[in-house]
């Protein structure tokens, strides 16, 4: 299997990426450890995503898989200051071709990480505070089992102030989780669901205030992880083979991920740049500063 990033990215997602068991309660726990990076997902780690699913699906000590991050936030999504390996080195701009194999890497490689969650034959859980952003929401959240939420996290599609609504893949799963009404309004807005907000939408099952939300959701996968392995592997087979009817596999959908991949708008060009000269946060910083904008944790229009 090949795989991306540098030598030292692809030393450190050990580190960002822990993994623990807990044998008596059939627990395990993977959190993302990059915290001064808002638990922003390198290539690497999303290798090691898939790599410790795997592991978890290997493990008869293991029924539920508990989702956390360090730090401040659950996770602002994938690292945009990262070279994907998009274009080969002579290639100035995207291509078709290019677009096409970057399309079928994306289904079969680097969102392997999303399907190894969605495909798990054990029960996953995410306990989500602070952002959980991009692709957390759309590859970690909406793919889960059960989601518990801080009261007061910020959950949504946040790149869409810059990229436009979450592309074509992602939105095959935001519409079956949250319906299209909801998808249309956050993604146009680009503003984020309170923990609160995604429970009445169906994404969240449970809240609770940020200085409880450890507590209750080692609660919910205690309470889950206590019936007995063969029921749950039982339960979760049906639900894999009911969301098959719905034609949400990835063969099916690789088309529309060439599709969104094939975009680059001026706003979007533009904003690369800016983040390799400034970083992220400065680049969203000068994107708010720019005609038209909103700052997505404003309401429409400014209104509140």
């Amino acid at each position: 299997m090949t795989r991306y990033g540098t030598p030292d990215s692809i030393a450190a997602a050990e580190h960002q990426v822990l993994y623990e068991v807990d044998p008596d309660s059939g627990v395990a726990t993977l959190t993302l450890n990059r915290p001064e990076k808002h638990n922003a997902m390198s290539v690497p780690m999303r290798d090691r995503i898939s790599d410790l699913m795997a592991e978890a699906d290997a493990d008869d000590r293991v029924r539920v898989v508990l989702f956390r991050g360090n730090g401040r936030s659950f996770c602002s999504g994938n690292e945009i200051n990262e070279e994907w390996g998009q274009r080969r080195p002579h290639e100035r701009r995207r291509t078709l071709n290019v677009g096409y194999r970057y399309g079928a890497d994306m289904a079969w490689g680097r969102l392997g990480f999303s399907q190894s969650i969605s495909r798990s034959a054990k029960v996953t859980i995410a306990q989500i505070h602070g952002y959980c952003a991009a692709a957390a929401y759309f590859m970690i959240a909406c793919k889960v089992d059960v989601v518990v939420a801080a009261e007061d996290a910020r959950i949504g599609a946040l790149e869409a102030r810059f990229l436009g609504p979450a592309g074509a893949v992602a939105s095959v799963h935001i519409n079956r989780i949250i319906g299209t009404k909801a998808v249309r309004r956050t993604g146009f807005t680009a503003m984020p669901m309170s923990g609160t907000e995604a429970h009445l939408l169906g994404l969240v099952h449970e809240t609770a205030p940020v200085d409880e939300l450890a507590g209750t959701a080692e609660r919910i996968a205690r309470e889950i992880s206590g019936r007995p392995a063969a029921e749950l592997l039982y339960l979760k087979a049906r639900i894999k083979a009911a969301e098959a009817v719905m034609d949400t596999s990835v063969p099916s959908i690789t088309g529309l991920l060439v599709s969104h991949f094939l975009q680059s708008a001026p706003d979007e060009m533009n904003f690369w740049k800016t983040a390799r000269e400034v970083g992220v946060g400065g680049a969203l910083d000068r994107d708010k500063q720019r005609d038209g904008a909103v700052d997505p944790r404003d309401r429409v229009g400014g209104r509140t």
